[in-house]
């Protein structure tokens, strides 16, 4: 059987002070630093990932680097892009588009912020991937590493969810979820994990 290790990119600034980020290229802040050590060495001591596939943006590439198997960088696997959104504070954009931000909330697939992208647009990039990477085709533990956005349209089509159930989950900064895959079916085991973080400081 196939495991497939979600893990979502460490603390960024951003992600204290609400910002929207999407495919802004933030860094891991200090926390977060000390988040991927922690989620690489859990890891490394529970799994034998063969392969890491990680969104090119810096926060997930570095924290890729931590879980120390072969790595490859994909744009498929970028946040969603908020357009006019990106870098302004959720409060702000609630102010500003309370109709807007009630749908992206709510899990809208077909919403889009301006000059954005709509979820349903990730889940395609999501779909992509899995084929070209023939991920369910994997032999061994696979890791993937995203973001919050991405990592949910991920796990929507490994599952064959419909698009609308892309706002049922969640992922924490430094969290892990594994699906396993037997003859092509996937099936969740753990969601959003966190207790490797305890050494760290609270995760948003």
């Amino acid at each position: 059987m196939t495991r497939v290790i979600l893990v979502r990119h460490g603390e960024t600034d951003w992600n204290v002070v609400g910002r929207a980020q999407g495919q802004n290229d933030q860094p891991l802040n200090e926390r977060g630093l000390a988040q991927v050590n922690l989620v690489g060495r859990h890891i490394r001591e529970h799994f034998d990932v063969e392969m890491t596939w990680s969104s090119d943006l810096a926060r997930c590439a570095r924290t890729a680097e931590a879980l120390g198997a072969p790595l490859r960088l994909t744009e498929a696997m970028r946040e969603i892009n908020f357009g006019e959104w990106e870098g302004r504070r959720w409060e702000e954009i609630r102010r500003e588009s309370p109709e807007g931000i009630g749908q992206f909330m709510s899990g809208d697939p077909q919403f889009r912020p301006p000059g954005g992208e709509s979820m349903s647009d990730v889940v395609g990039r999501a779909r992509r991937f899995i084929e070209e990477t023939r991920l369910l085709d994997a032999d061994g533990d696979v890791a993937v590493v995203g973001h919050g956005g991405s990592l949910k349209c991920l796990l929507v089509v490994l599952l064959e969810l419909p698009e609308t159930a892309v706002g049922r989950f969640h992922f924490s900064n430094g969290g892990l979820s594994v699906v396993g895959v037997n003859n092509g079916s996937a099936t969740l085991m753990t969601l959003n994990q966190t207790a490797h973080l305890d050494g760290a400081a609270p995760i948003t």
